[in-house]
């Protein structure tokens, strides 16, 4: 098997397309709240079924960029942990 750097070099590695496996609560929500929009949208014109739409796009988005600087602050939060582990004192201020 290849190191992780070598699988993330060669794109085996994607943790932005990763599926959330194994959470009953959140498979059942997800199956609800398509049903819920389904079911929305059903009951709108046009116009503003197209703007709903419009709208759960930008959401969709905002969740994008959220996930992603969440996923970076936390690599950044674990590599400052790991530079105390293996030098033996703080990472430098401002992680963030």
């Amino acid at each position: 098997m290849s190191s992780i750097l070598e699988q993330l070099y060669a794109g085996d590695l994607a943790p932005a397309e990763r599926n959330i496996q194994g959470n009953e609560e959140y498979d059942r929500l997800c199956r609800e709240s398509v049903q819920e929009i389904r079911e929305f949208s059903k009951k709108l014109d046009e116009q503003s079924r197209k703007a709903f739409e419009q709208l759960l796009e930008h959401y969709l988005e905002l969740t994008y960029i959220e996930k992603s600087q969440t996923f970076c602050d936390g690599f950044r939060l674990g590599a400052g942990i790991m530079c105390e582990v293996f030098q033996g004192r703080p990472a430098a201020d401002g992680w963030q």
